[in-house]
């Protein structure tokens, strides 16, 4: 482990063990869920769509305010239509990378998505169960 990690994995985890969970709702100012809605959240996506589920995890790495079942989310075999490398395939075949507003310096905003008619099933998935 690099000295790096190690040092922001000691800020965090005193940081953790100081402020504790949020407890009070920051949604609207920061974007930031309380527990109570981190876990109505998430039951709520693992009842829309079926590919998200709850898992306990490693004892050694539970956190004592979220329940012992409802740890962290991951989702699991989420169809796809197409396969990996024929994204990449349309991707190269669209010109892959993209210099924008180049100068005569050289200089520019290097596009590297977004390319037309690029794009990823998985989202459309998701947002189709939800309906």
């Amino acid at each position: 482990m690099q000295v790096k990690q190690k040092v922001y994995e000691l800020y965090k985890g005193t940081v953790e063990r100081v402020t504790g969970p949020r407890t009070v709702s920051a949604f609207l100012e920061k974007g930031a869920l309380s527990v109570p809605e981190f876990i109505l959240a998430g039951d709520n996506l693992v009842a829309k769509c079926p590919t998200w589920s709850w898992e306990a995890g490693d004892p050694s790495k539970r956190k004592p305010y979220f329940p012992a079942d409802k740890q962290f989310l991951i989702t699991r075999n989420v169809p796809c239509l197409r396969r990996v490398i024929s994204f990449k395939e349309e991707y190269d075949a669209a010109g892959a990378e993209v210099v924008l507003d180049d100068d005569d310096d050289g200089e520019g905003w290097l596009a590297t998505h977004g390319v037309q008619g690029f794009s990823v099933c998985v989202v459309s998935y998701c947002l189709g169960c939800m309906i």
